[in-house]
């Protein structure tokens, strides 16, 4: 019996799905999947594949930067920067409504493009930030919203670990991807922060300014100093990192390893650095990185007998043939992504659509990068949605009993309708994205 490339397509999808919502790991379902039907339609030519997949990835540079990001951000949260920076920004700021919030998030900002991390990024703020905001009377769903929102950031702005991750899965430049992510990245920064700064105003006990006998205890000289020297070990990591990247010094991996070494200093001289932060530096860096090169071992493997069987061709020449138009594919693909981010965290995702979609996008005339850069801001509706909502999972583990389920979902809705709407405006205003790539590229 012989299957068209199509039939495959949807044999191998409707499989993966099931393995998946069964609650098999992802790297087991996208391989399992990868090998039942290689086996199957393809033939024992299958189990060379998975060699060759193997050695793909041991031997891809560009996905060294993954660990080296990745120690980057735990050597950096070791060294008490920002809990020191959010004390004296919330001083600075203190006198407006939102004032602490603004500082939450202008921090996240800043680690945004130190980490690359989610998961480290939201426990680290939730832990630093939540008591002190509802110690100052803020709302709750607003203190969440902050939180989740703002940690999010760092999967977006670079130096980002998805971002790596899809150049990798789609042959693209991941300089020329951090630099499109960029613009969009601060973007949604701002965008949080005109949030919090009207709704602050319009519910005027959201977010109180903080009371003038605590303001009184420090002078204005000594915040704005405080400031300074706090910003500076940030500005240079961030320096190291992407301005070794902007100036042509070396390429995103070498640059982490700068990271890298900035970092350890800069922890170092605050004396963060012992036999216990070392070894949960290690261990935590090893556990991450473990993770991503195995999904991308096996997503590699699903995406070869993907294409060795035709099912990306198949469904290439479909969408091409639909009568859509180039934007109408777009809002489909698009969609797609944006129901699978409520369903599946972003690397099942990147996995399932990037061998599929991405083809189709360059052959009705989107630019790779750019299109790629528009599905790294649309996943970042997929950590803030519920069921897996993986931010909102974070910030529960160290928020425990003090925020309801309830009234942290409540916090990100505002925040994902901000994340759309920046979607809408790079989408309409193109060059947005496109104008750091091009420049820097020229």
């Amino acid at each position: 019996m012989t299957f068209s490339g199509l039939s495959i397509a949807v044999i191998m999808g409707v499989m993966l799905i099931v393995a998946i919502f069964s609650g098999y790991y992802l790297y087991a379902a996208l391989g399992g999947v990868a090998l039942i039907s290689g086996i199957f339609f393809w033939g024992p030519d299958v189990f060379q594949a998975i060699y060759f997949s193997v050695f793909k990835y041991c031997k891809d540079y560009g996905l060294l930067a993954v660990p080296l990001f990745v120690l980057m951000g735990q050597l950096l949260n070791q060294s008490g920067i920002a809990g020191r920076l959010f004390d004296n920004l919330s001083l600075a700021l203190g006198r407006q409504r939102g004032g602490m919030a603004i500082a939450a998030t202008i921090i996240a900002i800043l680690f945004a493009a130190t980490t690359g991390i989610v998961g480290a990024s939201v426990v680290s703020m939730g832990l630093l930030f939540t008591q002190p905001m509802l110690d100052a009377k803020y709302n709750k769903s607003l203190t969440a919203g902050v939180i989740i929102s703002g940690g999010t950031l760092g999967i977006l702005i670079p130096p980002s670990i998805m971002l790596v991750f899809m150049g990798s899965a789609a042959n693209v430049s991941v300089g020329k991807l951090f630099y499109g992510a960029m613009t969009p990245g601060i973007l949604l920064g701002v965008g949080y922060i005109l949030y919090i700064k009207i709704v602050s105003l319009v519910n005027k006990d959201y977010a109180p300014p903080m009371p003038e006998e605590e303001l009184r205890k420090h002078s204005r000289s000594e915040i704005i100093i405080g400031c300074i020297v706090n910003v500076l070990p940030v500005a240079v990591v961030i320096f190291s990192v992407l301005g070794a990247i902007w100036l042509g010094w070396c390429p995103a991996t070498e640059a982490a390893a700068l990271g890298v070494f900035a970092s350890f200093i800069i922890a170092l001289f605050n004396r963060a650095i012992n036999f216990k932060v070392i070894k949960n530096t290690l261990l935590e860096t090893i556990k991450l990185t473990s993770m991503v090169y195995g999904v991308a071992v096996f997503g590699s493997l699903f995406v070869t007998v993907f294409m060795r069987l035709g099912c990306s061709t198949a469904i290439t020449n479909l969408f091409v043939g639909l009568p859509l138009g180039k934007w109408g594919l777009f809002a489909v693909m698009m969609g797609t992504i944006f129901l699978l981010g409520f369903l599946m965290d972003w690397i099942a995702v990147c996995m399932i659509t990037i061998p599929i979609f991405v083809p189709i996008a360059t052959a009705v005339g989107f630019d790779s990068c750019w299109f790629l850069t528009m599905m790294a801001i649309i996943l970042q509706t997929a950590f803030l949605s519920p069921p897996m909502a993986a931010s909102i999972f974070y910030f529960e583990g160290v928020a425990g009993d003090r925020i309801s389920t309830g009234e942290t979902i409540r916090g990100v809705w505002p925040f994902m309708g901000i994340q759309v709407a920046i979607f809408f405006l790079c989408a309409f205003f193109p060059n947005i994205i496109s104008w750091l790539p091009n420049m820097m590229v020229g």
